[in-house]
């Protein structure tokens, strides 16, 4: 499935993603896989690893970046992905990622 969703936003530019079951990665983790790898472990050496990261270290990154509270590597990248989502959202991003091994 990952795989599928990573091939969609490569090749038409997507960025959501079908309603899935809820051991499924969230739709709005669709637009962490072209930067952070299909199952969160990028390949590019100067991104981070988020499969398997403490859920609530996830959670505080991606809040700080929505608020403008994070400003070194990409935070402005960040930012602009992060910017209009709930804190709702990014609880479940951080859980689903967390709990990739």
């Amino acid at each position: 499935m990952r795989a599928l969703v990573l091939a969609a936003i490569l090749t038409a530019g997507w960025v959501g993603a079908p309603a899935i079951a809820d051991d499924a990665m969230p739709p709005l983790g669709a637009q962490c896989l072209s930067c952070h790898g299909s199952d969160g472990r990028p390949a590019l050496a100067d991104l981070p690893i988020i499969a398997g990261q403490q859920p609530l270290y996830l959670a505080n990154a991606l809040k700080a970046y929505r608020d403008g509270k994070r400003a070194a590597g990409q935070a402005m990248v960040m930012h602009e992905i992060v910017k209009n989502t709930t804190d709702a959202e990014i609880e479940a991003l951080a859980q689903w990622f967390g709990g990739q091994q």
